[in-house]
């Protein structure tokens, strides 16, 4: 049962850090928005009556079907991402705790602040082994299928859904780019982070090729 509460513990602590990660994104877009939110952006211009949660709920979904193709099958977890980050997210968004900056310094510190937590929550939450989010799944198939290092294969999945999303007419600036080459870097530095022994508790640790 203790196992259990702290699996799940880790699992909530980490969606939640990635929420509030993803809400620094979202106020330095001034800078330019996160590749995923270029691609649902891109898609809402042609969705104009679905809010941006549903978009990412959707897409969260239709990506399950590669994944779970490479391996990666879904679990209670994962479900569980697709909604509950969404939820979160509208959440921070309807607090109004942050506004989004014109000031470029200050749109930048919430930049490096949104990529350092949500490499740190991503970490968080996969260390609890029940079920990766649909896109941090497609990251761990394509490094177990391509043998490329999470750093390499994070970020390259970035890159192509930025393209995706400036076709579809998404937003895009210098904040994407640095978010799409350096996400990767701040993944793997949590994931080797949270599996330090005195952060490992007796769920599996992640497996993650070098």
């Amino acid at each position: 049962m203790k196992a259990f509460f702290v699996k799940y513990l880790y699992f909530f602590t980490g969606l939640f850090i990635c929420c509030i990660g993803n809400y620094f994104l979202v106020a330095a877009q001034n800078l330019g928005v996160s590749p995923w939110d270029v691609l649902h952006l891109g898609i809402s211009k042609y969705f104009p009556s679905l809010g941006l949660g549903t978009i990412g709920i959707v897409v969260g979904l239709l990506i399950l079907i590669p994944t779970t193709i490479m391996g990666i099958k879904p679990k209670l977890g994962t479900f569980l991402n697709i909604y509950i980050f969404g939820l979160g997210l509208n959440a921070l968004m309807s607090s109004h705790l942050l506004e989004i900056s014109s000031n470029y310094a200050v749109s930048f510190l919430y930049l490096i602040i949104g990529i350092i937590t949500t490499g740190i929550g991503t970490a968080v939450y996969l260390h609890a082994n029940t079920g990766a989010g649909p896109r941090d799944a497609l990251m761990l198939g394509l490094n177990r299928k391509t043998r490329y290092s999470i750093s390499q294969v994070r970020s390259g999945i970035e890159i192509t859904v930025v393209v995706l999303g400036y076709v579809l007419g998404g937003p895009i600036g210098l904040g994407t780019l640095i978010f799409s080459l350096t996400i990767g870097i701040s993944v793997q530095w949590g994931m080797r982070l949270v599996n330090q022994p005195q952060f490992i508790t007796k769920s599996r640790p992640i497996e993650v090729t070098k």
